[in-house]
């Protein structure tokens, strides 16, 4: 007699888990069943936040946005600097109102690597480039600045293989080396 109850109680489980399961699931996905509800705060006005530091917190918050906001709109090469430190999403949005048309075009036409190279750059150097000067930017063209081009890429290419493969050489193949 008693083997038989067992064996009936372990059927009675195996068909109650499924239930147990669904009933946990439909908890998990309703809400309901969580733990205790939280102990009613006796003094609430003691427990909240003073309505003067409340107010102060607003007041830094936008004092730091105007400062931002003021800053961008001062100099342009801080606004060339923001917008190459920016994702390509956010550029879409930037605030370039401080540039020329020939600013924004050069702006505009730099690769990735050149936009990382700029925002990277200190202040003076990204506007001497704004305003033309040669060589400002390593690597980079100036605004108005045409790209030279003096015909003899293929000597450029070559020179630069030689110079990378010089500098990558162990010593003994240099003949000049002290040993």
């Amino acid at each position: 007699m008693r083997f038989i109850q067992a064996i009936l109680n372990a059927i009675m489980q195996l068909l109650m888990t499924p239930i147990h399961f669904l009933e946990w699931l439909l908890a998990k996905v309703t809400g309901a069943g969580g733990g205790a509800p939280a102990e009613p705060i006796s003094n609430l006005a003691a427990a909240l936040p003073d309505e003067s530091r409340i107010d102060e917190a607003k007041d830094l918050e936008r004092g730091k946005a105007a400062a931002a906001d003021l800053i961008l709109k001062q100099s342009p090469a801080l606004q060339v600097k923001t917008f190459a430190s920016m994702s390509d999403d956010d550029r879409l949005q930037a605030d370039l109102s401080l540039l020329r048309e020939d600013q924004i075009g050069w702006l505009l036409d730099l690769n990735h690597l050149q936009l990382k190279a700029v925002a990277e750059s200190s202040d003076r150097r990204v506007e001497a480039a704004l305003n033309g000067e040669a060589n400002a930017l390593t690597a980079i063209p100036s605004v108005g600045q045409a790209k030279a081009d003096d015909g003899a890429w293929l000597g450029h290419r070559i020179e630069a293989k030689r110079a990378a493969t010089f500098a990558t050489a162990p010593s003994h193949n240099v003949g000049y080396a002290v040993h």
